[in-house]
């Protein structure tokens, strides 16, 4: 067996990612989204954007790390492979990506695995990879076990072996404004396969019954929301319910999962998207892509004029919204949401006015504020007379 004990000061920033080493311990972030808005992995972002650890690791090998997340999500790669961590309730196709064959369909063990982290305090992680069987425990539980992998089959042996023979890199990346702190990284490398003791991690049975439908309640969502933060999503939707002339529609997923707030003669929503420890929340210019291609459309949006309107009396936080914009990763074919925005002589190419959250007390403020700003601007704009905002076709055909 050898040991690898990292040096934080041998790790090496890619990209837009960066890291500080300060008390012994090292905080991983980065500039750039990897992610799109709801956390789904969007193009290459995470590979270009991330810190790489020093050498490169051949199975079987177990990685031990102890870390601290402030926001979702992270993700550890493995060689073009990767393990996404506290990646939400809907991204469950895209958690584990397999080291040989990446570009697999995914196991159907991969939609079990449970990949929620603590958020705010130090939490162990362990991985281990024999060629023929993985394991994933978070603080001490077996959250994942499979011995059904792509690189674990007879088909991928030949470029498994050709794969270890060189080893496999090591990475960590971070979405934006979240921060990874890292005490502890350890990697082991074995010449034998490595003793896995099981835990209580089982795949659903394949003809499980299904569970009762939950009804699509405020409460129900709201259930689901961490309780330090429900009197918050209480007081938005108080808020939403009193805004004038701004008329917003409160709207629940069939899925109980989703709180969404919709101005349609604006054409812009907020959206709570409830999932306990990982809740997060976010805004923007909606597109509209139901129904035939020739009418996907959005409003042209207010965000460019609204920030600057925001600036006069409250610079931080017109700053803070431009902050928050999501980069556009191309989550639609075609880049039908990609949107350039300017302000303060910045600019950002984003997902059409999208602005993404985190759940705490100085993001759900600055969300009210800049909701009371854009309510007055629209009055305002009501009582000049100015014609609503325009709505833009995205797809040119032959029949429109």
């Amino acid at each position: 067996m050898k040991k690898h004990s990292i040096n934080f000061s041998d790790i090496k920033p890619n990209g837009n990612a960066a890291i500080n080493v300060a008390d012994g311990m090292a905080e991983i972030s980065t500039t750039r989204s990897i992610t799109g808005y709801s956390f789904h992995l969007s193009g290459n972002s995470y590979k270009k954007n991330y810190v790489s650890l020093p050498e490169k690791y051949h199975l079987p090998f177990r990685i031990d790390m102890t870390i601290k997340l402030d926001h979702p999500a992270f993700l550890l790669q493995i060689g073009d492979g990767h393990i996404y961590f506290a990646s939400g309730h809907d991204t469950a196709w895209d958690r584990i990506k397999d080291i040989a064959k990446p570009e697999s369909k995914p196991c159907r063990d991969n939609y079990a695995f449970d990949s929620r982290v603590p958020l705010g305090e130090f939490v162990d992680i362990s991985i281990i990879y024999n060629p023929d069987d993985m394991q994933i425990l978070i603080g001490g539980e077996e959250r994942f076990y499979s011995r059904k992998q792509p690189f674990m089959s007879k088909k991928q042996a030949e470029i498994l072996s050709a794969l270890n023979t060189e080893g496999f890199a090591l990475g960590l990346a971070v979405t934006k404004h979240s921060v990874l702190t890292v005490k502890e990284i350890t990697i082991f490398e074995h010449d034998d396969n490595i003793p896995i003791t099981r835990g209580s991690f089982e795949l659903p049975a394949l003809k499980a019954p299904k569970p009762e439908r939950e009804k699509p309640t405020f409460d129900n969502v709201l259930a689901k929301v961490s309780p330090q933060f429900q009197p918050e999503i209480l007081e938005m939707d108080t808020l939403f319910k009193s805004l004038r002339p701004m008329k917003f529609k409160r709207v629940i997923d069939k899925s109980v999962s989703k709180i969404t707030y919709v101005a349609s003669e604006v054409g812009i929503s907020y959206t709570i998207v409830a999932s306990g420890a990982e809740t997060y929340h976010h805004f923007g210019w909606y597109l509209v892509y139901s129904g035939p291609v020739e009418t996907w459309h959005r409003r042209a949006d207010y965000m460019e004029e609204i920030l600057a309107e925001i600036a006069k009396t409250d610079a931080a936080l017109a700053e803070f919204i431009f902050s928050r914009l999501a980069d556009c990763n191309g989550c639609y074919p075609g880049g039908l949401c990609k949107t350039p925005y300017e302000f303060n002589g910045n600019k950002v190419v984003n997902c059409h006015g999208r602005v993404v959250l985190q759940m705490n007390t100085n993001d759900f403020n600055n969300v009210r504020e800049f909701f009371r700003y854009l309510n007055k601007f629209i009055e305002r704009k009501i009582m000049n007379g100015d014609p609503p905002p325009e709505k833009i076709i995205l797809i040119n055909t032959r029949r429109n």
